[in-house]
């Protein structure tokens, strides 16, 4: 069996070039935790504690994706979960506190599963999102 690839597509996400460079390192290090992650057992989630975020790898079109949900009160809210290149409108401190967050767990790999896995695959398609539709409306 084949093992997909990690999708190394980075979107443009549309604002000054610090933001652009802030939101690429994010991207990059998103990349090896989701090499890691496609790497474990399906299912396995990052557990991010100090920053109330779980990230994991979704398939689509034969590809991963990495993914993240935050936690609240000790619950996972995947429903509320959002693929890592469809983050918009976080400011540079913001993508460089996740971009910290996914540096640090690469280094601990504290991770959860959860007993149905497929609880994680909420997207068949990628999503449909224009950066020029949120900030130029």
């Amino acid at each position: 069996m084949l093992t997909p690839n990690i999708n190394t597509d980075i979107p443009a996400y549309g604002v000054d070039d610090l933001t652009e460079q802030s939101w690429q390192w994010l991207h990059a290090v998103g990349q090896l935790a989701a090499q890691e992650l496609a790497a474990m057992p399906k299912g396995t989630l990052a557990l991010l504690e100090a920053q109330d975020r779980v990230y994991w790898v979704a398939l689509i079109h034969d590809e991963y994706y990495l993914a993240t949900a935050t936690i609240f009160d000790g619950e996972i809210n995947i429903e509320h979960g959002a693929l890592l290149r469809d983050l918009y409108g976080f400011s540079i401190e913001e993508l460089n506190f996740m971009r910290e967050g996914l540096t640090d767990w690469l280094t601990a790999q504290t991770t959860l599963k959860i007993a149905e896995p497929r609880q994680l695959q909420r997207w068949s398609e990628l999503p449909v999102h224009s950066v020029s539709d949120d900030f130029h409306s």
